[in-house]
C-alpha cells in the first residue's frame, strides 16, 4: 500500500518521477511542463492554467537575463531572484499536488477521467446532499472513503464492489445504473462508518454500531456479487439463445450440416 493510495509505493514513485527530475534540475527548468503533464493525465483546468502561467513567468525570466546579460546591474539581480524563487515555487506546487495527482490516476484506472475545475468543486459535487447517483460520482465516492477508512476488511470490501461494479459497466451500462438504485446505499453505510472512526470513542455504543455497519458491508459485497453473476449469467443464456436460432437458420439454409 502507498502513501496517497492503494497502490503500492513503487507505483506512485514512478508516477512522481518527473516530479523528482524537475526538482533536480535547477537549470533548465521543466516544472511548468511537468505540471502541464500531469494536469492533462488528471484533467484538472486549474492544473493545467497554473502551468501556462509559470510557463510565461519563466520565459519572462529568460528575457530578463537576455536583457541584463554582461551586467551586474540591479535588474540581474531581480533577476537571479526571480528565478530562484520561481523554481522553488513551481516545484513546490509540484509536491503539493502529487498526492491529489496520485488518486487521480488511482481513479482513472477504474473509468476514465472527465475535466474538472479544481479539486475543491469536484469534492463539493460528488460528497455534498443525496443527489442522482452517476457511473462515475458512485465509484469516487467509494475510493474516497475506502482511503478515509481504517479498516481493513471494510476497504477489501470496497475494492470488491468497485471491481464487480466496473464489470458489470463494461458489460452493460443499463444494468450499472440500475446497479446504482440497488446498490447506492453502500455510499451511505461507508460514510456513517467513516463519522464513527473520526469520533475517535471507543465506547461500548460506537463499537456496536461499527460492527454492524461492517457486517452490513461484508454482507452487501456478496450480495452484489452474487447480483453481479447472476445478470452475467442471465447474459450468456440470452447469448446462447441467440447462438442457438443463428445456427438452425444456418442449418436451414443448408450452410450447415448436423
Amino acid at each position: 500500500m502507498g502513501w496517497a493510495t492503494k497502490k503500492s509505493k513503487r507505483w506512485e514513485l514512478g508516477q512522481l518521477k518527473w516530479t523528482f527530475l524537475s526538482i533536480l534540475m535547477f537549470a533548465p527548468p521543466i516544472h511548468p511542463f511537468v505540471m502541464m503533464s500531469q494536469a492533462s493525465k488528471s484533467k484538472v483546468r486549474s492544473w493545467y492554467l497554473l502551468s501556462w502561467l509559470l510557463l510565461f513567468v519563466q520565459f519572462g525570466l529568460f528575457y530578463s537575463f537576455y536583457i541584463f546579460a554582461g551586467a551586474m546591474s540591479q535588474g540581474m539581480l531581480l533577476t537571479v531572484c526571480g528565478y530562484i524563487s520561481s523554481y522553488i515555487i513551481g516545484n513546490g506546487l509540484l509536491l503539493n499536488q502529487s498526492k491529489s495527482y496520485l488518486q487521480r490516476l488511482e481513479l482513472g484506472e477504474v473509468r476514465s477521467l472527465t475535466w474538472i475545475n479544481t479539486l475543491a468543486d469536484q469534492r463539493r459535487l460528488e460528497l455534498a446532499q443525496a443527489q442522482i447517483e452517476t457511473p462515475q460520482s458512485f465509484v469516487t465516492k467509494l475510493l474516497y472513503f475506502q482511503k478515509e477508512v481504517d479498516n481493513r476488511n471494510i476497504q477489501q470490501y470496497v475494492d470488491k464492489i468497485v471491481r464487480l461494479f466496473h464489470l458489470l459497466e463494461q458489460r452493460d451500462v443499463q444494468e450499472a445504473e440500475k446497479f446504482l438504485v440497488r446498490h447506492g446505499t453502500v455510499v451511505n453505510v461507508l460514510r456513517e462508518y467513516d463519522d464513527l472512526e473520526n469520533t475517535r470513542l471507543n465506547n461500548q455504543v460506537t463499537l456496536e454500531s461499527k460492527n454492524k455497519l461492517e457486517a452490513v458491508l461484508a454482507q452487501a459485497a456478496n450480495a452484489i456479487e452474487l447480483d453481479v453473476t447472476n445478470l452475467i449469467k442471465a447474459r450468456l443464456l440470452d447469448v446462447s439463445a441467440e447462438s442457438d436460432v443463428y445456427l438452425q437458420t444456418l442449418k436451414n439454409k443448408n450452410l450447415l450440416k448436423d
